[in-house]
C-alpha cells in the first residue's frame, strides 16, 4: 500500500509540474536570424580579429569585411560546401534505399552534413534545403551555398558583435528577377518559376545600402528610399555589379534584424516573389519597365 501512494504522489507531481513549468520562447530565439552559441563562437574567434586589424575603416567597409570573411575559401561559412545537386541526388538515391553509397563519396565531416540537412529539411519540400537552415545552423555546419545562407548568416553575425544597435537599421530583403515577375505576370502563371535573391540592407548614418552578402559588393538606395513606406503597386529595382544586366525587384523587406520574413521554405518564398506576402500568392506589382 505504502509503495502505491508513493508511485502515485510521484506521478501527480510530474503531472503538476509538466502542467506548471512552461518553456519559454522569445520571438529572436525563434528566428532564423538569432545569434546563437556556433554564431557568436564564430563571430568572436573568426570575424572579430579581421575587424580588429582594419580598425580605422568606414562602417561600409567593416560591413564588407564582414562579407567578406563569411565568402573566404579558408574561414568563411562555406568550406563544408555541398553543392545543391548533391543533396538533391542523395535524395533520390535515398528513396531508393541507396543514398549510403552515394554519401561515401563525401569525407566524414560534409557526408554529416549531407545526412542531416537531408533529414532536417528535405521531407516536405527538397528545395527547402535552400530556405530552411538558421544562421546558427549554417554556420555550425560552415556548409553554405545559397544567398539565403550568407544573408543569414550575415545578419547575425552583426548581431553578435553588437554592430547595430538599433534593429531597425539591419533588414532581410527578399527579391526577385523582374524578367521572371514579368513573364509570370503576363500570364498569371502561378507555377512559372520566379527566380529570386536575398541580401540585406543596412542603414548607415542617413543613408540606406543593400549588401549584397553572397558575392560582396553593394549598392546605395536612392535618397528617398524608405523601407517601411514601399509596397505593390511600386517596384522598387535593384542592379548588383555581380548581376550585370539582371535587375531585382524586392518583395519582403523584414522590420528590424530578428525579422525572417517567415521565409523558411520554397512555398513561402515563391509567394513572396509574387505578393510580398507568403499567405498571398497573387500578383500584386506592376510590370517592371527596364530603364537605364
Amino acid at each position: 500500500m505504502f509503495e502505491k501512494r508513493t508511485v502515485l504522489l510521484m506521478l501527480t507531481l510530474i503531472i503538476l509540474s509538466m502542467s506548471l513549468v512552461h518553456p519559454v520562447f522569445s520571438k529572436e530565439t525563434e528566428s532564423l536570424l538569432f545569434a546563437g552559441p556556433n554564431v557568436r563562437t564564430y563571430a568572436t574567434r573568426i570575424v572579430k580579429p579581421v575587424l580588429d586589424s582594419s580598425q580605422g575603416n568606414s562602417t561600409l567597409s567593416i560591413f564588407q569585411k564582414i562579407s567578406d570573411t563569411l565568402l573566404d575559401p579558408t574561414n568563411g561559412i562555406g568550406v563544408n560546401k555541398l553543392e545543391p545537386s548533391d543533396f538533391f541526388i542523395y535524395d533520390i538515391l535515398d528513396n531508393l534505399k541507396l543514398g549510403f553509397f552515394y554519401a561515401l563519396k563525401f569525407p566524414s565531416a560534409k557526408r554529416q552534413i549531407l545526412l542531416r540537412w537531408h533529414d532536417r529539411y528535405m521531407q516536405e519540400n527538397r528545395a527547402d534545403v535552400f530556405f530552411a537552415p538558421s544562421a546558427d545552423e549554417i554556420i555550425m555546419a560552415r556548409a553554405a551555398f545559397g544567398c539565403t545562407h550568407y544573408a543569414r548568416a550575415f545578419i547575425a553575425v552583426v548581431k553578435a558583435l553588437s554592430l547595430i544597435r538599433t534593429p531597425e537599421d539591419l533588414r532581410y530583403v527578399i527579391s526577385c528577377k523582374a524578367d521572371d515577375y514579368n513573364r509570370a505576370m503576363k500570364t498569371k502563371d502561378f507555377k512559372q518559376t520566379v527566380n529570386g535573391h536575398q541580401f540585406v540592407l543596412v542603414r548607415i548614418d542617413s543613408e540606406w545600402i543593400a549588401i549584397n552578402t553572397s558575392k560582396g559588393d553593394s549598392v546605395v538606395m536612392p535618397k528617398d528610399f524608405a523601407p517601411d513606406s514601399y509596397g505593390p503597386p511600386k517596384n522598387i529595382p535593384i542592379r548588383f555589379e555581380s548581376y550585370p544586366g539582371v535587375v531585382f525587384l524586392i518583395r519582403k523587406i523584414s522590420a528590424d534584424f530578428n525579422d525572417d520574413c517567415g521565409d523558411d521554405s520554397l512555398c513561402a518564398l515563391m509567394n513572396i516573389s509574387r505578393s510580398g506576402d507568403s499567405q498571398n500568392s497573387d500578383f500584386l506589382w506592376r510590370n517592371y519597365v527596364h530603364s537605364e
